[in-house]
């Protein structure tokens, strides 16, 4: 169905809205600006800029496990692989980073490629589970290969301003990235492309039976994927300066992106944007308030909050697999008459 199609099937009303949402995007990327430029707290600027980069990895997963329903717990791999390419090009040869984060995407384009289409060939939790091991065996070479520099890590020359400034830069950058990675899976949400990925997770032999090339759309939804998490992991190594294997490709990453939108809603471009922060929020307050409980006389370790997130992300798959748009979507649509 054509977006064209697609506006005339809706009511007067629905339409309206649909028309306004750019409108209501370019209000909301006015708003985020202005915070951007007058926000002094280092510490929330840090924070939002966190935030903005989940949007990114969390709308990059969303492509291939939210719309076609193959969950990936590989995906810190491709953000991994993009914060290992521009830093091996800076400490090595000098490369500015910030020049190489599209180049950072394509070599993860490169490694999903080569790993990731294989992986394709299960489905189910066997994919999961595929992913999650590939995941740990990418760790490993991290640790062990000369050029990675294994546990010592690399260091990247800091950019020559303040922190403060140098916050604001990457707050802008990876809100712009969230923006356009945004935009661009709401287009995919309307597409052919989309509705082949969909046809896909609800029953991938009928789909293919009916015509869907199903192994060359699954492998554009995970190429494009691991192209939007490569860019934000060439981006992440310059913000930090210094990345090792632990942190960078930590599968509590790849946890994290799944969580965040499956709370808010796999599979539609709004999830992300409303799982994300949500999430972010969560896991603070559990990080703050665990330390301050004690069970049997002993402190409850702050790692607590992980099993707490756990628990949350298995009940969503059980009992709430729309998420919170799964919550919305009936509300609006009653609003809207549609």
């Amino acid at each position: 169905m054509s977006e064209r199609v697609l506006h005339r099937s809706l009511t007067p009303r629905a339409a309206a809205v649909d028309r306004a949402t750019p409108w209501l995007a370019a209000a909301a990327a006015a708003g985020l600006a202005v915070v951007g430029a007058t926000v002094e707290a280092l510490g929330l600027l840090s924070t939002l800029t966190t935030v903005f980069l989940f949007v990114v990895l969390a709308q990059a997963w969303n492509l291939l496990g939210g719309y076609a329903g193959y969950l990936n717990l590989g995906m810190a791999v491709f953000f991994g692989v993009g914060a290992y390419t521009t830093g091996i090009l800076a400490y090595r040869y000098g490369w500015p980073p910030l020049a190489t984060a599209p180049l950072a995407g394509l070599t993860a384009v490169v490694w999903a490629a080569a790993v990731g289409i294989p992986s394709l060939r299960v489905r189910g939790p066997y994919f999961a589970i595929l992913t999650m091991i590939l995941g740990f065996l990418v760790q490993s070479l991290a640790y062990n290969a000369a050029v990675t520099r294994g546990a010592m890590g690399i260091y990247v020359t800091p950019l020559p301003w303040d922190r403060h400034t140098v916050e604001q830069v990457f707050y802008f950058t990876y809100l712009a990235l969230a923006f356009v990675v945004t935009w661009f899976v709401a287009r995919v949400e309307r597409s052919r492309f989309g509705y082949a990925l969909v046809a896909i997770r609800e029953d991938e032999d009928a789909a293919e039976i009916l015509g869907v090339r199903t192994t060359r759309i699954k492998i554009g939804a995970l190429l494009a994927g691991a192209l939007l998490a490569g860019v934000a992991g060439g981006l992440y190594t310059q913000r930090i300066g210094y990345i090792e294997p632990t942190g960078t490709f930590s599968l509590d990453i790849s946890i994290d992106v799944v969580l965040m939108t499956m709370v808010g809603g796999a599979g539609t471009w709004q999830g992300p944007i409303l799982g994300v922060p949500l999430v972010m929020l969560l896991a603070e307050l559990l990080r703050v308030g665990v330390t301050k409980v004690a069970l049997f006389g002993t402190r409850v370790p702050v790692e607590f909050n992980r099993v707490v997130l756990g628990c949350a992300l298995i009940l969503i798959a059980l009992y709430a697999r729309e998420g919170l748009m799964g919550v919305l979507r009936p509300v609006r649509a009653r609003r809207l008459g549609v």
